[in-house]
């Protein structure tokens, strides 16, 4: 995705990043823009499963007071996929277990969420949903991040 904001005076793009929104919205993307002068973030906005636009929000490096990767554990997202799971496995001769054995897959994987944390001055703390096998992308950025707000 190319990043439609005018960048400032002096202000150069130094990396970009993808990250899938979910393993069930695996096609939604959030992208990351990491310049010399502030974060830049387009992020899809989801009703449930539905995408319903997407949102662009700039942090200044100069406000933002951390960033961090950190997995969240979801016990009934975990039970209740057990519980499609099973279902789906003891009624797959009817048909309805060939969809609910995916379903119950993606809410087992789903149950395990991994974000980008980033604690601006103002607005606290901001998630960013990613993948799992996204996290050593998304410690590089939040490592180049870091290099950038020391900088300046």
């Amino acid at each position: 995705m190319n990043l439609d904001l005018q960048l400032g005076q002096d202000e150069t793009v130094n990396s970009e990043y993808e990250f899938s929104y979910s393993l069930i919205l695996f096609f939604l993307k959030s992208h990351f823009w990491v310049t010399n002068k502030r974060l830049i973030v387009n992020s899809p906005n989801v009703l449930f499963v539905i995408p319903t636009g997407s949102d662009t929000v700039t942090y200044p490096l100069r406000s933002i007071g951390g960033v961090k990767t950190k997995t969240e554990f979801k016990f009934l997202s975990l039970l209740g996929g057990v519980v499609l799971l099973l279902i789906g496995i003891s009624s797959l001769r009817s048909g309805i277990g060939l969809l609910l054995l995916p379903l119950g897959v993606a809410t087992i994987v789903g149950a395990f969420r991994t974000v980008i944390a980033i604690v601006s001055a103002g607005t606290g703390a901001v998630t960013y949903s990613h993948l799992p096998w996204e996290a050593e992308d998304a410690k590089k950025m939040i490592n180049q991040l870091n290099q950038e707000i020391a900088n300046i």
